[in-house]
C-alpha cells in the first residue's frame, strides 16, 4: 500500500513539475533587449495628387474595354504568336479613353500608393488597390504598338510600347506592396518584349536607335520598391508582434476585452513567447534579403525560410519562444525569389538595350558586330551585363542571339526552344 501511495505521491510531483516546469525555465532566461530595428522604417512619402500617377491609372477600371470570349487570342497578338487586324482596331477604337489615362499616367513624375505612403496606415488587413486593369491596359499598349508598328509609324509604336516600362518604372522606385512590385514586372516585361518585335523592322534613322538604347540605363534602377517590400512585410510583422504582446482588441476579434487583456497578460514576459526574440528573426530575415538586392544571382546568399519550431511534442514542450517561432515559420513571406526575377528583369533590359545598339550598327556596317565591345563607345556607354554572374551579356553572331546563363550559372551556349520556362539559358534571338 506505501508503495502505491509513494508512486502516487510521484506521479503527482511530476505532474505538478512539468506543469510549472516553463515557469522555473522563466525565471532563468529572459526576452532580449529591444531591437534597434531603425534601419527597416518605412519613409513617409508626399506625393501630391496632381503628380500621382496612380490617380489616373485607377480610373481605367471604369472605362477599360474587354471583348469577350478572346482572352487566348488577345494574349497570342501580345505575345507576337499571332494578328488579327479587326480585333486589334476593335480593342484600339474602345478603349480611348483608357488610353489617355494610361497616356497621362506615363506622364506624371511619381506613382504612390496613398495608404503606403505613411507607415501609420499599413498592416495586414489594409486593402491593396485592383490592379487587372493596369494588367490589361498593359497588354492593349501592346497591341497598339504592334499595330503602329505594321502601320510603318515605328517611333509611335516604341514610344506606346515604352508606356508600360514607364508606369513600371515609377512604380518600382517608390514604396510598394508586393502584389504592385509584380504587377510592375509584369508590365515591364511586357514592354520590352513588344520593343523588341518592333526593332526586328524598325526603320529608325541611327540618332533615334541610339538615344533609346542609352536611355534605357534608367531601367536598370528597380531596387527602392523591392527594398520597399522588404520593409514592409517586416513592418506588418513587427505590427502582428506588437498586437500579441498587448492584446490587441482587433488582433482577437473573437476575444472580449477581458479576455484579449488576459491573453496579453499569458503572452508578456511568457517563456514561450518573446516578442523582441520575435522581432529579431523577422528583422534578420529582412536584412539578409535587402543585402541581396543590390546582387548578381551567383553573389546571392540563399536565405530561404529557415523553420525554426521544432516537430516533437517534447522539445516543442521544451522550447523557448515557441509562439513566435511558429509566428515566423507561418508568416515570414519568401522573398528570395523575388532577386531571381529581379535578375531576369535586369537581364531582359540588357539584351532589349544591346538589340536596339546592334540595329543601330548594322544600319551603319551592313552587318552585325563581331563582339558587342563594338558596340561601345558608339552605341552603348558600356556593355550590357548578364546579372546572373556580373560578366557581359553572351552573344553568338553565328547563331543570331544574345543570351544570359540563367540561375543555372552554365553557359550551355544560348537556348534553342521557344518556351522560356524550358530554357537551359535565357536567349533572344536577333531577327535582322
Amino acid at each position: 500500500m506505501n508503495k502505491i501511495k509513494f508512486i502516487m505521491f510521484s506521479i503527482f510531483i511530476l505532474i505538478i513539475l512539468v506543469a510549472l516546469f516553463p515557469r522555473i525555465l522563466n525565471l532563468f532566461t529572459k526576452d532580449i533587449a529591444s531591437i534597434n530595428d531603425s534601419d527597416l522604417s518605412l519613409r513617409i512619402i508626399s506625393v501630391s495628387d496632381e503628380k500621382n500617377a496612380y490617380f489616373d491609372l485607377i480610373k481605367i477600371e471604369e472605362v477599360v474595354y474587354e471583348p469577350e470570349g478572346k482572352t487566348k487570342e488577345i494574349k497570342d497578338m501580345i505575345d507576337n504568336k499571332m494578328w488579327n487586324e479587326e480585333l486589334a482596331k476593335e480593342i484600339i477604337f474602345n478603349n480611348q479613353e483608357a488610353f489617355d489615362f494610361f497616356s497621362v499616367a506615363v506622364r506624371k513624375p511619381n506613382y504612390q500608393y496613398p495608404l503606403l505612403a505613411d507607415p501609420k496606415n499599413i498592416n495586414s488587413r489594409m486593402i491593396l488597390p485592383s490592379l487587372n486593369s493596369w494588367r490589361i491596359i498593359s497588354g492593349y499598349s501592346s497591341i497598339k504598338a504592334l499595330y503602329l508598328s505594321k502601320q510603318e509609324k515605328k517611333k509611335e509604336a516604341i514610344e506606346e510600347a515604352l508606356s508600360s516600362v514607364y508606369v513600371a518604372q515609377k512604380m518600382q522606385e517608390s514604396q510598394v506592396s508586393l502584389i504592385e512590385y509584380l504587377v510592375a514586372m509584369d508590365m515591364k516585361k511586357r514592354g520590352f518584349k513588344t520593343i523588341q518585335s518592333i526593332i526586328t523592322s524598325s526603320n529608325l534613322n541611327n540618332s533615334e536607335l541610339k538615344k533609346y538604347a542609352l536611355d534605357m540605363d534608367q531601367f536598370y534602377k528597380n531596387e527602392d520598391g523591392l527594398i520597399a517590400i522588404i520593409k514592409c512585410e517586416y513592418h506588418i510583422r513587427s505590427l502582428t508582434i506588437d498586437a500579441l504582446a498587448n492584446g490587441d482588441t482587433e488582433m482577437f476579434p473573437s476575444f472580449t476585452e477581458e479576455e484579449s487583456h488576459g491573453i496579453s497578460k499569458k503572452l508578456n514576459n511568457n517563456y514561450y513567447f518573446r516578442p523582441n526574440k520575435t522581432k529579431d528573426l523577422f528583422a534578420s530575415y529582412a536584412r539578409k534579403n535587402i543585402e541581396n538586392t543590390n546582387k548578381f544571382y551567383n553573389n546571392i546568399e540563399n536565405i530561404d525560410i529557415q523553420t525554426q519550431a521544432p516537430s516533437s511534442f517534447i522539445e516543442i514542450y521544451l522550447s523557448e519562444n515557441i509562439i513566435g517561432k511558429t509566428l515566423y515559420d507561418i508568416t515570414a513571406t519568401g522573398l528570395s525569389s523575388m532577386n531571381t526575377k529581379k535578375c531576369n528583369e535586369d537581364s531582359l533590359v540588357s539584351a532589349t538595350q544591346t538589340m536596339i545598339a546592334m540595329k543601330a550598327y548594322k544600319n551603319d556596317n551592313g552587318d552585325l558586330p563581331n563582339s558587342l565591345e563594338q558596340l561601345v563607345p558608339d552605341y552603348l556607354s558600356s556593355v550590357p551585363l548578364d546579372y546572373f554572374d556580373g560578366n557581359s551579356l553572351r552573344y553568338s553572331k553565328e547563331d543570331k542571339i544574345l543570351y544570359s546563363i540563367g540561375k543555372n550559372l552554365k553557359d550551355n551556349g544560348g537556348s534553342r526552344v521557344d518556351d522560356r520556362h524550358t530554357m537551359s539559358d535565357l536567349t533572344w534571338k536577333i531577327n535582322f
